[in-house]
């Protein structure tokens, strides 16, 4: 799946806001870490790719 950098942005504060609702099941939340650590490192890539000429 080819994610562009607005849809990156927006899956990360989603992730987040599931991962900070204490109200939410443990393991929701615990999915939601883990692919806010993936869209994380995506991000990382994506910028270092910019940054090469």
């Amino acid at each position: 799946m080819d994610l562009n950098p607005r849809l990156l942005a927006f899956l990360e504060h989603e992730m987040k806001q599931i991962v900070e609702d204490r109200k939410r099941d443990p393991e929701d939340r615990s999915h939601a870490s883990a692919v806010l650590e993936r869209i994380e490192g995506e991000i990382e890539w994506e910028e270092e790719q910019q940054l090469q000429p």
